[in-house]
């Protein structure tokens, strides 16, 4: 509407000629949800609340350290996965039940391997305790009460965090079978919130895959149909280079009698004396007997498998801060490991990539000589989908969507006429070729990596305008990585 003056004279006014711009939203910011020491912050309760946390040092303070494990030692038998010989006499050491939280070896392989922050979603704490039950109702934060409207708990606390671009559950793995509900409900919960990539790990993935216990085709089989091209999956685990230095005896079932199983005099007699200051009795033990130092060395074993999750989420960030979401986060090396826990050759890994029954890509982690550990695949679990194949195709068009839908809220209410549907594609054109000329888009030209259509005639009937509807198409041709390189090589023969 146009100003009325009353009085003559010069006035001045400022006239807008460019239309609004589209913000870049973040893509690489994940949720992790599991099990940590402790949850408060000055006193209060983290308990199912998502707090952002920006270092490691951070998620310490908030959520404290790793879970410290109990083993047992009982003589060997043909289930035993660690078996050491102490004098005359063979002992099988086993984990006790419930003993794994993967949740802190998480958040510390997404900060080491770039990440800048993260959400961190606390379901239960294992401070005091001698186990870890992980449960899948925790983790997915199904109601435990009556109540209507019960606060939400678990995933469900991510619906209200619009930020979040990443969802990871490390800890699910612990749940065996169980884990492939989560799994499911992980996938679902993206797919519904529509701006959002899962991570999976695949349970028991620290083993070979046998004909008779196929941990690739069990996951495969369990994670079902739907909505795919919202999450990756990745495998084997990795192990870990350092070895804990905190365990000690106090890491053993306390029924345990040490002074029964180790064969040095010197160590029975420490093991009898009133040394009773658990530092002191370790060292001593650790300088006296090396049926001692290989008991610790069977332990630490155990805890050097570890789902890569996390480590993947700081491959996705490292990534997208460098050289884009669109770069596929793949052929990038993963720091603190020493290797993939099963190795695979490159005919297995076509297995893993292809499946020609259920078209779920599993995405391999390879050691190469002199590279060390990689990435080595980029592929959503919709293996078959043209479209969602890739990794990057997907996370950049929910990047796409979520900024240029928030960008939208400049023009709710605004006439829906020509001079509107010309600022909103005003402003999506420059929004994409400022990304088509980051690498985003293929095409030569802006008009052959993209097109915006808005206004009536082309995406709105005179009825949709009548209901107050502004409809709005765009079409992508968005970067596939090379995953093959073929080099051709012709010979020619001269002639005679």
């Amino acid at each position: 509407m146009a100003k009325f003056f009353k009085t003559p004279g010069v006035y001045v006014e400022e006239v807008s000629i460019f239309p609004p711009s589209v913000a870049q939203v973040e893509t690489a910011i994940p949720a992790f949800i599991g099990y940590t020491e402790k949850a408060e912050i000055n006193g209060k309760s983290l308990l199912n609340q998502a707090q952002k946390v920006h270092s490691l040092l951070e998620f310490q303070s908030f959520f404290g350290g790793e879970f410290s494990p109990k083993f047992t030692i009982v003589p060997r038998t043909s289930q035993d996965r660690q078996i050491l010989t102490i004098g005359a006499q063979d002992y099988g050491i086993n984990l006790l039940p419930s003993q794994h939280a993967f949740l802190y070896n998480a958040v510390k392989d997404f900060f080491v391997h770039g990440g800048a922050a993260c959400y961190v979603i606390s379901v239960d704490i294992f401070s005091g305790k001698q186990e870890v039950p992980i449960q899948k109702e925790k983790l997915l934060g199904y109601p435990s009460s009556n109540l209507i409207n019960p606060d939400p708990k678990g995933l469900k606390t991510l619906e209200n965090i619009n930020e979040v671009t990443l969802v990871v559950i490390p800890d699910a793995v612990a749940l065996g079978d169980e884990a492939y509900e989560v799994y499911r409900e992980m996938l679902a919960h993206c797919h519904h919130l529509g701006n959002r990539f899962a991570i999976l790990d695949i349970p028991d993935g620290d083993q070979p895959r046998r004909s008779e216990d196929n941990c690739v085709e069990r996951f495969r089989n369990g994670i079902g149909e739907d909505h795919l091209s919202f999450g990756a999956a990745y495998y084997p685990w990795l192990d870990r280079v350092e070895i804990p230095k905190s365990l000690t005896y106090k890491n053993l079932d306390p029924t345990i009698n040490l002074s029964e199983i180790l064969p040095e005099p010197k160590a029975k007699e420490v093991l009898n004396s009133d040394l009773k200051n658990p530092e002191y009795l370790h060292q001593a033990l650790w300088n006296i007997s090396h049926s001692y130092r290989q008991i610790l060395d069977a332990m630490a074993k155990f805890l050097k498998p570890s789902p890569p999750s996390g480590a993947i989420a700081g491959i996705y960030a490292l990534v997208d801060s460098s050289r884009g979401v669109w770069k596929a986060p793949a052929n990038v090396s993963l720091m603190g490991f020493e290797k993939p826990t099963v190795t695979i050759s490159s005919e297995e890994q076509g297995l893993l990539n292809v499946d020609s029954q259920s078209g779920k890509s599993i995405n391999a982690l390879r050691l190469f000589p002199g590279k060390g550990v990689l990435v080595w695949g980029a592929r959503t679990l919709a293996g078959n989908d043209h479209e969602w194949r890739y990794i990057s195709v997907k996370r950049t068009f929910l990047m796409i969507e979520e900024s240029i839908k928030s960008s939208l809220g400049h023009f709710v209410f605004e006439p829906n006429d020509a001079n509107t549907w010309a600022r909103i594609r005003g402003m999506i054109e420059n929004f994409l070729t400022y990304l088509w000329r980051q690498g985003a888009l293929t095409g030569s030209k802006p008009e052959q990596a993209f097109y915006v259509r808005v206004g009536l005639g082309q995406t709105m009937t005179a009825q949709d305008i009548l209901n107050g509807k502004a409809i709005i198409e765009i079409g992508m041709a968005v970067s596939k990585p090379a995953e093959f390189s073929i080099l051709r090589i012709l010979l020619t023969m001269q002639p005679h």
